[in-house]
């Protein structure tokens, strides 16, 4: 009887959290799209805590000691439930009608028809970079997929300049496909699969080189946020459902599905030479307990043990961390949770544990402060989401193309905890250029739609005088 009335509660906690997801997935499935890599980390985390809490102690193989029971929940669900309602309030819908087609100047209308347009451009650079990647890789002579090769031996042993780029880039490169996919629907036209062969060509690419389920996942979110905008701004001509949106896409996400089942089973099965016996302990390890024993080692040092230390935390974070060219919370978090000899070996092989988003803001803040961190992140993260939206809608893509790695680096703060790339001075420079980008853009714009409106206004005067006047 005595974790009966906690396991209800951890249950209960979860269970509110992933219900609000799965509204806004039922009722706004063009908000699920543009918020699905957020999403599916938060619930994935969500469920690993969870099976923590209640089914613990569980062996943590990465952590070589026993975990949970306990509620660390409860804090999780807290912390995501506030970036969920700050996110419902800035996707409210009074300004989801303002990015109706009723209420936005499209500038593309307002453009005079030339001898080649942008996604034409687009498709010809992007696609003799995917060849070039492909004959790199196949020049190199060092095919992972059939050599057995680790995607991180190939990246340090025989991966070309070529791999390295999109390495760096390659989240923001789906991006800009996704831009142009979805372009043509903003006016009602077919998706341009021109752009989604392109995307389907990268993704056989990671699978060459070895990469697993986390590259998928992460490119396939990054490709589907300029569609879930374009539902957005669309929703109020041609409304769409959760079903009908599953039913448009289900033959895609069959084949990305099976790409990653493919991957999976033959990293566990021919790359590391598992049985069955430890695939299926690997498999529970890397689902249920990875994801969650960042944050329960958090929980129980802050919220059980009332152990945190924030000039610790700064100072390993931004001033002396492990490696100030990578991210440095995990580092951080695996320093204060592992034997220190240990934990500078796994991260001298390149390798990290999962986690550090809410864990970082516990670590600066402790129990009570950590929350209002949560709540502030919350809010520059829902507001810096609501932008990029409606740049996207508005098809401000200039200042798009300049948002995206700002995103990016947003991206992976909410998701992994990064937070010493927001004090470089490269990210001043994006955000400066930015903001530049911005205004001058919307300059532009405004520009073009008062020479409309005045050409318009003079159009209207002409037929009220008549020919009479001609």
């Amino acid at each position: 009887m005595d974790g009966f009335l906690p396991a209800i509660l951890c249950v209960t906690a979860a269970g509110l959290v992933l219900a609000a997801m799965g509204r806004i997935a039922t009722s706004r499935p063009g908000l699920l799209l543009v918020l699905f890599f957020f999403f599916f980390a938060f619930a994935w985390r969500l469920i690993s805590v969870l099976y923590i809490d209640v089914l613990g102690p569980v062996y943590s193989e990465q952590l070589e000691r026993e975990i949970g029971p306990g509620l660390a929940v409860l804090p999780l669900a807290t912390s995501q439930g506030l970036v969920i309602a700050a996110l419902l309030f800035s996707f409210r819908r009074q300004r989801l009608l303002a990015l109706s087609d009723t209420s936005v100047v499209r500038i593309s209308a307002l453009l005079k028809a030339g001898s080649w347009n942008l996604p034409d451009l687009a498709f010809r650079v992007v696609g003799l970079f995917v060849l070039a990647l492909w004959l790199e890789l196949l020049v190199r002579g060092h095919v992972p997929l059939f050599a057995g090769l680790e995607r991180f031996d190939y990246t340090r042993l025989h991966g070309g300049p070529l791999h390295q780029r999109l390495l760096e880039w390659g989240p923001m490169l789906a991006f800009q496909l996704g831009i142009f996919l979805a372009l043509p629907a903003l006016h009602g036209k077919p998706l341009d699969k021109r752009f989604g062969a392109l995307f389907a060509a990268l993704l056989l690419y990671l699978f060459a080189v070895g990469h697993r389920f986390s590259s998928f996942y992460l490119y396939l979110s990054f490709l589907v946020i300029p569609l879930g905008a374009v539902l957005l701004g669309r929703q109020s001509i041609s409304p769409i459902s959760l079903p009908k949106l599953l039913r448009s896409i289900w033959l895609p996400a069959l084949g990305v599905a099976l790409l990653v089942a493919l991957a999976l089973i033959y990293s566990y099965v021919v790359v590391r030479a598992s049985d069955l016996g430890v695939l299926e302990a690997k498999l529970v390890q890397r689902v249920l307990v990875q994801q969650g024993e960042m944050w329960w080692m958090t929980y129980e040092r802050v919220f059980l043990r009332n152990d945190w230390d924030s000039a610790r935390a700064i100072f390993k974070l931004f001033v002396a961390p492990f490696d100030p060219n990578r991210n440095t919370t995990l580092p951080f978090l695996m320093e204060i949770g592992l034997p220190l000899e240990r934990a500078h070996f796994i991260l001298q092989q390149g390798a990290a544990y999962t986690g550090g988003w809410p864990e970082v803001v516990f670590e600066l803040g402790g129990p009570v402060e950590g929350f209002c961190l949560v709540a502030v992140s919350a809010i520059l993260f829902s507001e810096f989401m609501f932008l990029l939206t409606r740049c996207l809608v508005e098809e401000r893509y200039v200042t798009c193309f300049f948002l995206i790695p700002i995103f990016y680096a947003i991206s992976i703060f909410l998701v992994s905890g990064m937070a010493n790339s927001f004090i470089q001075l490269t990210f001043m420079v994006k955000l400066a250029a930015a903001v530049f980008a911005y205004v001058l853009e919307d300059r532009w714009r405004w520009s073009l739609i008062t020479g409309a409106a005045s050409i318009r206004g003079e159009l209207a005067e002409h037929d009220q005088r008549g020919p009479q006047y001609e």
